[in-house]
């Protein structure tokens, strides 16, 4: 009976070590503040983050401030290259991979309507349809992809004028983001 009883206090003991020696390391781990974004995506680390408000406005005013998209959230980052290439993510969040579906057919039969991008062009990249587009003014950048992926829409601006490096940029964003 003792022993059965000094190997319970040794039980008990060695899981309060586990237990202290876990949450001391899940208080010391630094929160981040990247959302969904990771800290480095290609030869980019990551600039600027925005999610909650500020970003529902700014995403919500890409879509015209239309009532008829509904997101449930919003994010944006820029990533930076020390070579100088700049990439800009826009993701809304909507409520179901079907609204997102939804959203991405109606950006996508709108786009080349706007005057301020090409018609676009559809693509596989990772067993995903991702389209294409090039900005018609300097201003809006050159080179812009968008897909659904989930229950969210990303829209993509990568300033590098090389296909290949945009292409393995939007495929690492779509395997990790």
């Amino acid at each position: 009976m003792r022993k059965n009883k000094s190997e319970l206090y040794l039980a008990i003991f060695i899981l309060l070590v586990i237990a202290a020696t876990a949450f001391l390391y899940l208080q010391t781990q630094e929160k981040s503040n990247s959302g969904i974004f990771l800290e480095k995506l290609g030869d980019m680390n990551l600039a600027l983050y925005r999610d909650g408000d500020a970003a529902m406005a700014a995403v919500k005013e890409l879509h015209g401030n239309n009532p008829v998209v509904k997101l449930e959230n919003a994010y944006i980052a820029n990533y930076r290259s020390s070579a100088g290439s700049k990439a800009k993510f826009w993701v809304s969040e909507s409520k179901s991979s079907e609204e997102a579906a939804s959203l991405l057919a109606a950006m996508d039969s709108r786009v080349g309507k706007t005057g301020m991008f090409s018609d676009s062009t559809p693509m596989s990249i990772e067993g995903t349809t991702v389209y294409f587009v090039k900005g018609l003014r300097p201003e809006l950048g050159l080179y812009h992809y968008f897909y659904a992926k989930k229950k969210s829409v990303f829209w993509i601006q990568i300033d590098n004028p090389d296909e290949a490096y945009r292409l393995n940029f939007v495929r690492e964003a779509i395997k990790r983001i």
